[in-house]
Order: structure tokens, then sequence, then C-alpha cells
């Protein structure tokens, strides 16, 4: 008669045990999806910075002597630098300060301005040596 209750109380202290650790893992895979959500804001963030660097730099004067050149905006941490090829087209870049991020825009000179030629926008560096991205 003493072990009436021992199995209902048993069954209650599993369910207690397996709760707190469903509770657990919940808690951890939220953990690493506030992880991944807080990296792809940043990445957003970058991506939009990289391209307004290089909208920026389609609204700057560039020397016509240089063959590279880039030009920073310190007050909105971009840098946007211009490489210019022997058929009068160019490549812009467009970079988030400190992330890494960057875009590329083919160029022509036109009338002493940069004008972005159709269809030329690239999320990746078009140009066979990697040193020649930098």
């Amino acid at each position: 008669m003493k072990q009436r209750g021992s199995s209902t109380l048993g069954m209650v202290l599993m369910l207690l045990v397996i709760g707190s650790l469903t509770l657990h893992a919940s808690r951890k895979m939220l953990e690493q999806g506030m992880l991944l959500l807080a990296d792809e804001q940043q990445f957003i963030q970058d991506f939009w910075r990289a391209q307004s660097a290089l909208q920026w730099g389609l609204t700057q004067r560039w020397p016509a002597g240089e063959k590279a050149g880039c030009q920073l905006n310190e007050g909105e941490g971009w840098r946007s630098c211009l490489q210019r090829g022997e058929d009068g087209k160019g490549l812009l870049k467009g970079e988030a300060s400190g992330s890494g991020t960057a875009v590329w825009q083919w160029v022509t000179r036109q009338q002493g301005q940069i004008q972005a030629l159709p269809h030329g926008w690239i999320d990746y560096c078009p140009l066979t040596r990697p040193g020649d991205c930098l």
C-alpha cells in the first residue's frame, strides 16, 4: 500500500524533465535563429551601403589622366574606385567601408562625366586577375 502513488509521481517527474529539455532545445534553436537573422540584417545593410557608394561614385568627378583611383566619403563610410580600360570603358566599384561588401558597374566616359552602361551592374568582380579587383 505504500507504493500506490509512486508510479504517478514518477510519471509527473518524467514529464517535467522532458518538458524542460524541450524548452531548453527550443531556446537554443531560437538563439541560433536570432544570430542568423542578425547576420542577414548586417549583410543587407552592407549591400545597400555598397550600392549607395556605387551611385555616389557615378556623381563624382574623376581625373581624366588616372588609370585607377578611389574616392572616400568619410561621412557615410563609402568608398568608390574607378579603373579605366583601354577602350574608354571602365569599372566602377562601390564598397561599404569596413565590411568588404562591394558591387561593380561597367561605365564609360562621356563629356567629362562617367556614365553607367546599361546592364553593366555586377555583384562580383568581373576581372580575371584577382589583384585588379582591389
